[in-house]
């Protein structure tokens, strides 16, 4: 794992530790469908797109006692996590490799266009569909 934004690869795997946790209290849905593309077979991932919320909010739930959580909590958490399928989550992080690439997917999955699932973390179908 590695920096994403402002946030060190400790923090995120201390917010996924914490968000894997909520999931498994049913706090954060499991994902069924991409938000991007629709697709809803193959590997679908939640992105965080704010890990202090993750990270702060699912800390000091955790620390009640007896665990709690409001509704405003679940629904301040759910707001960050976006349910996407692997390609797109892919995609989503390799702007810093070819932009223009990234752009032109996401305009085409914007435009209708359907690829098919992933099934497995492969990331040479990246290379193969979309040259990042």
């Amino acid at each position: 794992m590695k920096y994403y934004k402002k946030w060190s690869p400790e923090r995120r795997k201390a917010s996924l530790k914490l968000t894997n946790r909520a999931k498994k209290m049913g706090w954060i849905p499991q994902p069924k469908v991409c938000r991007r593309c629709k697709q809803d077979k193959g590997i679908l991932h939640l992105h965080n797109e704010d890990y202090d919320i993750t990270y702060y909010t699912l800390r000091d739930v955790f620390n009640r006692f007896p665990v709690s959580i409001t509704q405003e909590e679940v629904d301040k958490i759910n707001e960050v996590l976006e349910p996407i399928c692997w390609r797109c989550h892919m995609m989503h992080h390799s702007v810093g490799r070819n932009k223009q690439a990234v752009d032109v997917y996401f305009e085409e999955i914007e435009s209708g266009k359907k690829y098919p699932p992933v099934f497995r973390h492969d990331f040479t179908i990246l290379k193969r569909d979309h040259n990042v």
